[in-house]
Parts: C-alpha cells; sequence; structure tokens
C-alpha cells in the first residue's frame, strides 16, 4: 500500500520541491501552506508529516501540540539555520526528528524510508499483539480463566434483564469494569453513574444518590438532581455497598423496590428507570449477622451475584493484562514496549495483593522509567523484588502522605521523561487528565525544561 505523506511549508519553491521528490520515491503526497488549510486532509490514514516550524497563522510547534493530540502520526521538521534551539523543542513535543534548509535531498529520503519502516513496524507488533489478545479480551476485559469466562457467559446472559447485580472481590480486582460491562452490552440509553459508598460522609451521600430542593439545608441554593436520578434510563452503581450505613440502605430498599426517589427537603415522588448494580469487598453474609447491613436489601441486590476472583488465583492473566497495558502505551507514545523474560517471571511470581489495579499500576510505571522501551527487573518497585516491604524498611519512618507524594513526584517526573516533557503526553501515561498533570506539576515545582 502506497505512503500518504501531508507536506506543510509556506514557501512554495521549497513545497514543490519536497513533493516531487517524494513523489519520485513512489509516494502518495499532498502539500499545503498553513497548517489550517491542512487539517481537513491529516487523518489516520496519513502515515507522515513533513512541516515547517515558520508557518503562517499557527506555527509549527503549535500545530505539533495539535496534531499530537489528536493522532498518532510521525512528525518530521523543517528549520532553517539558526533555529536549531525551536527543531529540539518540537522533538521535546513529540516531533520524530527535523532537517535543515537547505534540504539535502538524500538525507530527507534516507530519513522518510527510516521513519516510515518504524511506523509500520509499530503497526505490525500493535496488530500481532492485538490478535493475540483477541480470544482473551470480551469487550475490553481481560480473562482466559475458566472463572472469568463463566462471569463473560452470565454478562451476556443478564445485560438486557432489570436483574440487580451484586459484584463482590477484593480491591482492585476490577468490579467496576464488570459493572460498566453489564451497562454497555444492555440496551439501557441513559447514564452509567459510579457513587462511591466508603469516600463520601454518610451526610453528604444522601444528598448525593437523591438530590435536593433550593434551601433544603445551607449552602442548597438551587435543586440539584441526585446521581441517581442522573442515571435514569442508565446505571446507577453503588461502589462498596457495604459501607453504607443503616439509615441510607432503607431509602435504597426503597428505590430497588418502588423504583422511586424523593429529594432532600420535598415530599414529591420522583419515578426513575435505573439499574442498580451494587460493588462490596466485604462478605455481606457477615454483616448482616453483625447487624450491619440489611438482610431484605441484601437479597433484593444480589439477584445475580458475580464474584471477581483475585489475581493471585487467575495468573494466566497477567501476562495478557501486560500486553494490554502495553498497547496502549504503544499508542500512546507511537514506540513498542516489551519486557524481558526474566522479568515476566519475577511478576508471575508476586502475589499481587493490589490486584490488577496494582499490576497496570506498576508496568505502566515501568514502561515509563525503561531505557530503549525493553522493561527489565530494574524498572520494578523495590518491595516486587523482595529488597524491602511495602510495611516496612524505607518508608518506615515517613509519613504515609510524605511517602505517596514521593512516589507521585517521582513517576511524574519519570513519565515527563520518557515523553521528553511533554505534559500531554505524560499525562496519558498516567492515566490523569491534563489539567491534573499541570496542577502536580505546579504543587511539585517540577522544571519542564530539566
Amino acid at each position: 500500500m502506497t505512503e500518504k505523506i501531508i507536506i506543510v511549508e509556506d514557501d512554495p519553491g521549497v513545497r514543490f520541491f519536497l513533493e516531487e521528490a517524494l513523489k519520485g520515491e513512489g509516494y502518495s503526497v499532498e502539500s499545503f501552506s498553513s497548517y489550517e488549510d491542512a487539517t481537513q486532509k491529516i487523518s489516520n490514514g496519513i502515515d507522515l508529516v513533513i512541516m515547517d516550524i515558520s508557518l503562517p497563522g499557527m506555527d509549527g510547534l503549535t500545530a505539533i501540540d495539535d496534531l499530537k493530540r489528536q493522532r498518532d502520526i510521525p512528525i518530521l521538521i523543517i528549520t532553517a539555520y539558526g533555529t536549531k534551539k525551536n527543531a529540539l523543542e518540537a522533538i521535546k513535543k513529540g516531533a520524530t526528528d527535523f532537517f535543515v534548509k537547505p534540504i539535502p535531498l538524500d538525507d530527507l529520503k534516507v530519513m522518510v524510508r527510516r521513519v516510515l519502516r518504524t511506523r509500520s513496524l509499530k503497526q505490525e507488533v500493535k496488530q500481532l499483539k492485538e490478535k493475540e489478545l483477541k480470544d482473551f479480551v470480551f469487550h475490553g476485559v481481560v480473562g482466559s480463566t475458566e472463572n472469568m469466562k463463566e462471569i463473560f457467559r452470565n454478562v451476556e446472559k443478564i445485560a438486557d434483564s432489570d436483574l440487580t447485580v451484586l459484584i463482590t472481590g477484593e480491591t482492585g480486582v476490577g468490579k467496576e469494569e464488570i459493572a460498566r460491562l453489564i451497562h454497555n452490552l444492555s440496551k439501557r440509553k441513559g447514564e452509567f453513574v459510579v457513587v462511591n459508598c466508603a469516600s463520601i460522609p454518610d451526610n453528604l451521600l444522601e444528598s448525593e444518590l437523591f438530590g435536593y430542593e433550593k434551601g433544603a439545608f445551607t449552602g442548597a441554593v438551587q435543586q440539584k438532581k441526585g446521581k441517581i436520578e442522573v442515571a435514569d434510563s442508565g446505571t446507577v452503581v453503588l461502589d462498596e455497598i457495604g459501607e453504607m450505613s443503616p439509615y441510607l440502605q432503607a431509602k435504597i430498599l426503597r428505590v430497588v423496590e418502588k423504583k422511586e426517589i424523593e429529594h432532600l427537603g420535598s415530599t414529591k415522588i420522583y419515578g426513575v428507570d435505573v439499574r442498580i448494580i451494587s460493588t462490596t469487598n466485604r462478605v455481606l453474609e457477615n454483616e448482616i449477622k453483625e447487624g450491619k447491613f440489611r438482610e431484605d436489601l441484601y437479597f433484593r441486590l444480589s439477584q445475580m451475584p458475580i464474584h471477581v476472583p483475585p489475581l493471585r488465583e487467575r495468573k494466566e492473566d497477567i501476562p495478557l493484562f501486560i500486553d494490554n497495558v502495553l498497547l496502549g502505551i504503544t499508542s500512546e507514545l507511537g514506540s513498542v514496549t516489551t519486557l524481558t523474560d526474566d522479568t515476566l517471571e519475577l511478576l508471575m511470581d508476586y502475589g499481587w495483593p493490589g490486584n490488577v489495579r496494582e499490576l497496570m499500576s506498576v508496568i505502566k510505571r515501568a514502561a515509563v522509567m525503561c531505557e530503549g522501551n525493553r522493561i527489565t527487573r530494574d524498572d520494578l518497585p523495590l518491595h516486587l523484588k523482595g529488597e524491602y516491604t511495602l510495611t516496612g524498611g524505607v518508608y518506615s519512618d515517613t509519613s504515609l502522605d510524605d511517602a505517596i507524594s514521593e512516589l507521585e513526584k517521582n513517576m511524574i517526573i519519570d513519565a515527563l521523561k520518557k515523553t521528553q516533557g511533554s505534559q500531554a503526553k505524560a499525562s496519558k501515561l498516567l492515566g490523569i487528565s491534563e489539567r491534573s498533570m499541570w496542577y502536580r506539576v505546579k504543587k511539585y515545582e517540577i522544571d519542564i525544561n530539566q
């Protein structure tokens, strides 16, 4: 298939020279005098963009930011004498390489061939990995063991029903992902809303769930819908339902039984059509015996119980999770990241108390820290290698908040190094928003230029 190249250069002579030279090499080439003119043509079907730094309207550096936010396309930068500093800044922002005017034709052809070949290899590796994973990923959720396949079969059967679902399992096993899977496979058109019952104080949780009227309490300056009402015709997930107080349990029972709610400060009844999915890491049967959880609510919430096993009981899935995470990183960074056999062996032997969430965090961190896109044992956290435990060792004389802050700061610095200072790419690599990345860079006084 013929590779497609876009040229963005305001000098008509240079533009003609580049276009003719690359067409002579057999490429499909289009050229434009400004980035704004080129944007309509730049798509995922384009294999390479060659762009001048100095452009009318949007300059080349700003255009790189815009392009990298939208697509993973290699960019070659054209620069004139005396502007190599700008060219290096472009590399930091994500450009693949640069060449200086006057442009040596042979060097240009070699560079283009190299960039396109590298892109082709990356796509081949990614496609191969996706093909390998295809049989073990169910609508985005990884699972190859018989337990997970049974969960997937049950999810397919109940997705279009109105059965309540209680998903149990340890912290980090992926309970919310299973809940989202049920919603996505259903015919419900409303929103998927998650309410964490453990992180919201009881007095606030009531207004968060049921909404309130103007004047219902101090600070209630206008009417506000609750999460249950927001999820009307959709799904509401009561995350860690075992943390909910008996008072709120009674109000949730009414929602399940009668499909209706009342705002705080009002006696008006609102009908709601929501699918209730609950999750917990507790054994609710024990909570019932201790009088902490209503038995009638338990039976109404658990018409379809699903238990997600911990990662240590499905270690066959570990390589699949790793490949899935690395595929995402490949898409973000445009480079293929792999890991050594002895590193995989170490990851397979570890107990993973934090389950899938911990594994994904470790792999993302290792991908940031590794050299040459190859993860080794040296790139893993010390506790995985037995050099200290999480309950003792180097953090034993440090407060938890300080230890977490130090880890967060180091991960952000490592991500910025990996992405040549690009906050946008670093935020995607770490799974946080660009706003969160900007806030943390400012909080920890991180010098992007370094």
